[in-house]
């Protein structure tokens, strides 16, 4: 059978210089999957009967974003699932062993050659703990803590000398290497991967991202093109600074790439680039499909840091596997499109809805309160205030239909949620009526109505007296994301749902308005050409129900809540 496979420019220096490790910095539609099948292939082909370490994140992010596109790759190769390779159960007594053999294989891929692919996932403390490996491949490794990652995975990655290393006579280059394939890290928790970059500097003086994000500028620049001599003038001088970057493999072994759509643009089309760039929030856009490297906010009004205050475990690994195991590893059948998946919510505990109404946007953000800090995988006796989802929509001013829009997204979400009842925080400006329909309810009565409708009991809440100054919110959310007073809650987000709420959060400037801190929402007007999505909407939601529930907490204490200055 002869079977006709090509890669593009993101995967092509790897199958050229074939190195023995390789990290790749990649956005989306460069086919960083499909890429892993390729290393996967390589690896039974060259090292059968070995062990190799697959870990991401959670089991979830695996089955649902790993292997669908790595696993087709296989399939394409020519491997048949259940004749060439098995997952989640004992081999066929005709399948080869590993030289390390498992003793369970609930959480393997084993291939016919005796090649084993142990499946590890973060969020289950302990799971890369075991048989030693021969090589490691780690999938989203912005998202993976690095030290657990160190402590748990690399020091595995040892031993079976006298099969593929010095002591067997025929050597394979790739044993105990590595593949590792992330997106951009769009803050500085997750950008140790990037540290990998550094030979490009020292061994051939070549300042990598300052280079790749010039000509991902020039690449938005050639998006609004039309002329097409101007055009190819620009296609030419891309390809000549990319020429600058040329990927080469360090004299230890290690080749980094780094790519963007524009590096399968032969399959994807530029109309790809164009449409993502019309559909996505414009920050999104840049870091998830240009792959621009970006440098967080400085002076920014919540110090959120990735390590502490964000998680990536939200999914219920275990019942996504014994879903997987129901149906045979059928990972088509993996979309989740409700709560019922969510470890993070817990069905019979009421759900907490703050809403922020605008020309421009309204949304809502989820949290539910509990007494478990879901970052490190523990109960705690203080409450952990947990933001765990988020709905928006852009209103017509004229209309109210997509109030009603924004309630269904939110019941149908959490239609499988046993407690129905919703504890909603009051946005002040809801109480507005639209003055665009006759005889309206205001956006608040509205909301709660549809949410009635669809069978909520809801609980009103609203902060007392006046809107604080934003010095008191900056306050009080330095003390809660300190986490140095036990009168106040743990605060987490889920880092998949809350995605825009981060963005929004992270991205909030403060400024200095007569010696006062507060915070800069100039990115809320029309002309900041920001998308209302990723202004300071959502941070602004998030300031209303920490301050309508823990805000008393400042009262009395007037040393901490005096003037704060910038500067001296």
């Amino acid at each position: 059978m002869q079977i006709n496979l090509s890669g593009n420019r993101a995967q092509l220096p790897s199958f050229i210089l074939q190195p023995k490790c390789h990290v790749s910095v990649e956005g989306r539609g460069t086919g960083k999957s499909a890429d892993i099948g390729f290393w996967m292939d390589r690896l039974i082909r060259l090292m059968p009967r070995s062990v190799i370490a697959l870990t991401g994140k959670t089991f979830g992010q695996l089955l649902t974003r790993t292997l669908p596109s790595s696993l087709k790759m296989l399939n394409q190769m020519g491997y048949e699932k259940e004749a060439n390779y098995v997952i989640g159960k004992r081999p066929p007594a005709y399948f080869e062993n590993s030289y390390e053999e498992l003793n369970k294989f609930e959480n393997v891929i084993s291939v016919s050659n005796g090649t084993r692919f142990a499946l590890i996932s973060q969020s289950e403390p302990g799971s890369g703990r075991g048989a030693n490996v021969d090589f490691e491949i780690a999938d989203e490794t912005l998202t993976l803590n690095k030290e657990q990652y160190d402590q748990e995975v690399a020091p595995t990655n040892r031993g079976n000398l006298e099969f593929f290393g010095a002591k067997s006579g025929k050597p394979v280059h790739l044993h105990h290497g590595y593949k590792y394939s992330t997106s951009m890290p769009p803050t500085r928790d997750g950008r140790w991967v990037l540290e990998f970059a550094n030979y490009y500097e020292e061994e051939a003086g070549v300042r990598l991202f300052e280079i790749w994000n010039r000509v991902v500028k020039m690449q938005l620049e050639l998006l609004d093109i039309t002329d097409p001599k101007q055009f190819a003038q620009c296609w030419n001088e891309i390809i000549r600074m990319k020429r600058r970057i040329r990927p080469f493999v360090s004299k230890d072994g290690l080749l980094f790439t780094v790519s963007n759509a524009f590096d399968n643009i032969e399959f994807l089309g530029l109309s790809y680039v164009k449409k993502n760039r019309e559909l996505l929030p414009s920050l999104v856009f840049l870091v998830e499909i240009m792959n621009f490297l970006f440098d967080k906010v400085e002076d920014c009004f919540y110090s959120i840091s990735d390590d502490r205050h964000v998680y990536h475990n939200g999914l219920d690994d275990q019942r996504l596997m014994l879903l997987a195991k129901e149906s045979n590893f059928d990972l088509d059948k993996l979309s989740i499109k409700n709560s019922a998946f969510d470890r993070d919510c817990n069905p019979d505990l009421p759900l907490e809805v703050v809403a922020d109404w605008g020309s421009a946007i309204s949304l809502y953000c989820v949290c539910q309160e509990r007494n478990y800090d879901f970052v490190n995988n523990c109960a705690t006796k203080r409450k952990c205030q947990n933001f765990i989802n988020e709905f928006f929509v852009k209103p017509d001013e004229s209309s109210n239909i997509l109030i009603k829009e924004l309630c269904g997204q939110l019941t149908d979400y959490y239609k499988t949620h046993r407690c129905k009842k919703i504890h909603y925080y009051r946005d002040k400006y809801g109480d507005s009526r639209n003055p665009n329909v006759l005889n309206s309810m205001s956006y608040n009565q509205l909301a709660i109505s549809y949410l009635k409708k669809a069978g909520w009991e809801v609980i009103e809440h609203t902060h007392k007296g006046m809107e604080p100054p934003q010095s008191d919110k900056y306050l009080l959310w330095g003390l809660i994301l300190r986490e140095e007073r036990e009168s106040l809650p743990l605060v987490r987000f889920n880092g998949d749902k809350c995605r825009y709420t981060l963005i929004s959060m992270n991205n909030a400037m403060i400024k200095d308005v007569d010696g006062q801190l507060k915070k800069d929402k100039s990115s809320e007007r029309k002309s900041s050409g920001i998308l209302p999505e990723e202004a300071t909407h959502f941070s602004d939601a998030a300031d209303k129900i920490v301050w309508t529930k823990f805000g008393d907490n400042l009262k009395g204490k007037s040393s901490e809540i005096s003037v704060l200055r910038i500067g001296k």
